[in-house]
């Protein structure tokens, strides 16, 4: 698709009808620099394309409960000052497309009505194929034509700013969430989740009909079964509606840190609590690790307990032992004794004073053998007192640490509250409502974190029950023998979707390695030398995290600098495109707003000779902060320029396009100094 003309009649800050003429691919000059400040209406033009094609009304980067008005302000004002109603604004584009042409016009009627608040409604919709004169002029049929065109699914992918720039350049929920959105659309498989959802549905109705003909244990199973999975269920869907919730609220809170930081008093103090956030979280995971050793511990605490205990009676015991007298045998006192001759020789009687000496030697030898058992215990004893040693000192250093972290946890904690007090009492009260709304986002984060965690527990708890429970199931299926056909019904299904995951999980498989290929390309071009000794390629985690690799094979997105972030993101949203267009080469237009941010020079000169390579058309909206000098030499090596217009704002809610020569904008650049 080569767009080629767009016309705006009194829409959004256009006023009265504006036009745009972009580059085209029958030279290399495909692209078109629209250089404007904020709020001049960059995005506004990317806007009536989208609604021009598809009828959006919103962005994807819009609130949901935004209200975006279409028609300019100022004409509305004017023509309800006079007394004559509403506007009429719209928005015609001229495309080509497989070498026909098109035609598109798209209009909104609007006026104010008795409140003062400015209404619009559609008023109609027109599409011409030149080349073969064919017409539409509902909004079904437009549909139609438009989706064979560009697939409304990856519209998206071939429009970004700096804002989602940034997005991706951040380990989180809502990273998460674009790249799972992205490869979702990518794959194209709205019929075959459809089938899907269908076949769930006949599973679970079928499972339910098998219930009703069963008895016994079989239906006591088949109940339990259609608990667990519903149970499973509704887990699941709850997780998701937190993962989405913490997005949103991870979206706000970069708003409310950008808003805070416009505060530059305050950059210190908002510096620091960002610093002390980040220790906080380090200690958290510190503290929960030696929570985990300390718990390693727990199986000595009884034996513990009681080891005072085991001294004393280890140390009377030994003692007794050792006052016992003779370890000799008695027996053979016995016979010296029957015999009346000691061992020497000499004879005695039982007058003596031997025949004495030996009867007590046997009376104490006799004692000695009955204590063999507290022998034994006393060798167990010491060996239980051994494993023992040492266990109170280890018990008490993970103690101490585990309280050192603790104590630095709370003094945390303190500055933390501390900063924050200072911030709410700035005196500034938008400060202080969005402190006190970061610190319920923070808050909600946390009880969001501990809430999605639990659930996983639970989660992976049930699907062991399930995978026990069918087990159970499949035996009592064959005992019974009972309603074989709907037997066979629910088990030809259960194949059904069974293998239908498995075609999906290919199929994503599949993509994802293009992907993360044509991301990987990408990137090799657009790095600089030093980016490309550091980062061997590009991955997709199994949490759809973007993250890339060393020549180890290393993680290595958190060592990267912010200027390779924001690299890696450039070539994942390109990839999207290309991939989304099914070639190398993107078959949209590809609309860029304010991308170059942190990118270094290297990077940014990559950046300008390499997208001409993979686009057929380039509109590159830039603030003149971005299109500086640097930037100006870079697209004149390259000579891809084609076409050069400014937003002019004339007044309040009123814009102007105007194209002009690059030259000519040098030159009054040169004047101006």
């Amino acid at each position: 698709m080569i767009i080629q003309s767009l016309q705006m009649n009194n829409f959004r800050q256009f006023y009265g009808l504006q036009a745009i003429e972009f580059a085209e691919t029958e030279s290399s000059e495909l692209v078109t620099v629209i250089l404007g400040e904020n709020g001049r209406g960059k995005t506004g033009i990317y806007r009536a394309m989208m609604f021009a094609l598809f009828g959006d009304i919103k962005l994807i980067q819009d609130a949901q409960e935004a209200d975006v008005l279409l028609a300019n302000v100022n004409a509305v004002e004017e023509q309800a000052s006079r007394g004559k109603g509403g506007i009429k604004c719209s928005v015609t584009l001229d495309f080509t497309h497989h070498n026909e042409s098109y035609t598109i016009e798209r209009v909104y009627f609007a006026m104010k009505d008795d409140t003062g608040k400015q209404k619009e409604e559609p008023f109609k919709v027109h599409l011409v194929n030149h080349t073969t004169d064919e017409e539409w002029h509902s909004d079904k049929e437009v549909k139609y034509i438009t989706d064979q065109i560009i697939d409304d699914r990856v519209k998206h992918y071939f429009f970004f700013d700096g804002e989602r720039i940034e997005r991706l350049t951040r380990v989180s929920p809502q990273q998460r969430q674009e790249v799972t959105d992205g490869i979702k659309n990518l794959l194209k498989i709205d019929q075959i989740l459809k089938t899907q959802q269908v076949f769930n549905k006949l599973l679970s109705d079928t499972t339910k009909e098998l219930e009703q003909l069963s008895t016994g244990d079989y239906k006591k199973a088949l109940r339990e079964m259609n608990h667990l999975n519903e149970k499973l269920a509704g887990i699941q869907s709850e997780s998701t509606e937190l993962e989405q919730y913490d997005a949103k609220n991870f979206v706000r809170l970069a708003e409310i840190n950008e808003a805070l930081k416009e505060y530059q008093m305050m950059s210190t103090s908002i510096k620091e609590r960002e610093n002390l956030e980040n220790d906080l979280e380090q200690i958290g995971l510190e503290i929960e690790s030696k929570f985990g050793q300390t718990k390693q511990l727990n199986k000595y605490l009884p034996l513990l307990m009681g080891e005072n205990v085991y001294q004393q009676q280890l140390t009377k015991l030994s003692y007794d032992l050792v006052n016992q007298g003779s370890g000799i045998d008695s027996s053979f006192i016995e016979s010296l004794l029957e015999d009346m001759r000691c061992i020497c020789g000499t004879s005695f009687d039982r007058t003596s004073q031997m025949y004495q000496n030996l009867s007590m030697l046997s009376n104490s030898a006799k004692e000695f053998e009955k204590n063999r058992d507290m022998q034994s215990v006393q060798a167990e004893m010491k060996q239980l007192a051994a494993y023992l040693d040492g266990r109170v000192d280890q018990i008490e250093q993970w103690k101490y640490e585990f309280n050192e972290l603790q104590s630095k946890k709370d003094h945390i904690q303190y500055q933390l509250e501390e900063i924050n007090k200072r911030l709410n009492q700035s005196g500034e009260n938008q400060m202080k409502e969005l402190n006190l709304e970061r610190e319920k986002i923070n808050k909600a984060k946390l009880e969001i974190d501990f809430k999605l965690k639990k659930n996983a527990e639970q989660e992976d708890e049930l699907k062991k029950e399930i995978a026990s429970l069918e087990i159970k199931l499949k035996e009592l299926e064959r005992e019974s023998g009972l309603h074989k056909h709907v037997l066979q019904k629910r088990n030809i299904i259960e194949v059904s979707v069974s293998r239908l995951e498995k075609v999906i999980k290919k199929f994503e498989s599949e993509l994802l390695e293009e992907l993360e290929l044509t991301t990987t390309q990408n990137l090799n071009y657009l790095l600089d030398d030093s980016g490309k000794d550091m980062i061997k390629e590009a991955k997709v985690t199994k949490n759809y995290n973007l993250e890339v690799l060393n020549h180890y094979g290393q993680p290595f997105l958190a060592n990267i600098s912010q200027g390779q972030r924001q690299v890696l993101s450039l070539s994942f949203i390109s990839a999207l495109a290309q991939v989304a267009g099914g070639t190398s080469a993107m078959e949209m237009p590809l609309f860029m707003d304010t991308p170059f941010g942190r990118l270094s020079g290297t990077h940014q000169k990559n950046l300008i000779e390499y997208l001409p390579q993979i686009c057929s058309q380039w509109v590159l909206l830039v603030t003149d902060k971005e299109f500086g000098a640097a930037e100006r030499m870079q697209f004149r090596k390259a000579n891809t320029i084609g076409r050069f217009y400014e937003l002019v704002s004339e007044e309040a809610g009123v814009t102007n396009i105007r194209e002009i020569q690059i030259e000519e904008y040098e030159e009054r650049l040169v004047k101006n100094e």
